[in-house]
């Protein structure tokens, strides 16, 4: 799923109740409520999420790596089940980390690390017989990770920590407009990072852009950071069409138009491309063959 939506959604602080045997949910960019000291020592300490340095290599995350918190407290004040959405390396990738808390006395500790729970949310969360009952955002075949359209109901069992997942089910109906609605975005976002044929890209659905974000060494003559690759639209079907651009060093871009589909983390485009003279940066004709005609965008990251 998109950083994008994850932010401007669950960003907002506040305290709230949640439906059914209520659980009290205090959510913000930082943990808050009783069990605070207890979960910003699990995020940074390396004992729950793990992200990567400016190297690469695994490392404890900070509090910067984080973009939302919601932590549920039982009725009783006993137990707290936290949900973290981070960003786990440099770009806009958003993972998810679940765990669940105890209070002994005045402390807070950890119980443990939950696995097994996917996607975006949770809705609907409540503590009852010794269980924690919440609904995620799933992805479905075919969804992009901005915009994930079915429900998955889970159930943790606060004792084992057993985790039963319940069938994924399309909640969402497609638009009627056939365009994609999208959650406001947090002022500076540019958009999801992507792999494209060796660079790193951004990529903006909504505003139908897809720009380059690090150029590989070789295209570097033509191309920098920022450079538009794309301009086009994203359909709330999956199906992308768009202008994209060849570029060769001291010359104007040279614009042709693309298909394709946005399935899951991969967006596949296809198109005839123009095809340059040698010597100049003349377009001489197009062609249906070569590196161009075929443009592939893998999403980095994972849910």
């Amino acid at each position: 799923m998109l950083r994008v939506a994850l932010t401007a959604c669950l960003l907002a602080a506040g305290t709230v109740l949640a439906s059914a045997n209520p659980a009290r949910l205090e959510k913000g960019i930082v943990p808050s409520g009783p069990a605070k000291a207890a979960v910003e020592r699990w995020f940074t300490a390396g004992s729950g999420p793990i992200c990567s340095d400016t190297n690469g290599a695994d490392a404890p995350c900070d509090l910067g790596r984080a973009l939302a918190f919601r932590t549920f407290y039982d009725a009783g004040g006993t137990d707290a089940l936290v949900f973290a959405h981070y960003s786990p390396s440099i770009g806009n990738a958003v993972s998810l980390a679940v765990a669940q808390f105890r209070r002994a006395g005045q402390d807070w500790t950890l119980v443990r690390t939950v696995t097994g729970v996917y996607g975006e949310g949770p809705d609907g969360l409540s503590f009852e017989s010794g269980r924690a009952t919440f609904t995620m955002d799933a992805l479905m075949p075919g969804d992009a990770r901005c915009c994930l359209t079915g429900k998955q109901r889970y159930t943790l069992d606060l004792a084992t920590g057993a985790v039963t997942a319940g069938p994924k089910t399309a909640a969402k109906a497609t638009p009627a407009s056939g365009k994609r609605s999208f959650a406001p975005r947090p002022e500076g976002f540019e958009g999801a990072t992507y792999f494209h044929n060796g660079s790193e890209v951004l990529i903006d659905e909504r505003a139908g852009v897809i720009r380059y974000d690090v150029p590989k060494a070789s295209i570097r003559a033509a191309v920098s950071k920022g450079t538009v690759l794309f301009r086009g639209t994203f359909a709330a079907s999956g199906a992308v069409t768009s202008t994209a651009y060849v570029f060769k060093a001291g010359c104007e871009p040279a614009p042709y138009a693309v298909s394709g589909h946005s399935k899951g983390s991969t967006i596949t485009l296809k198109g005839n491309a123009p095809r340059r003279d040698a010597n100049s940066c003349a377009v001489t004709g197009t062609t249906a063959r070569g590196a161009h005609t075929v443009l592939t965008f893998q999403e980095y990251g994972d849910f």
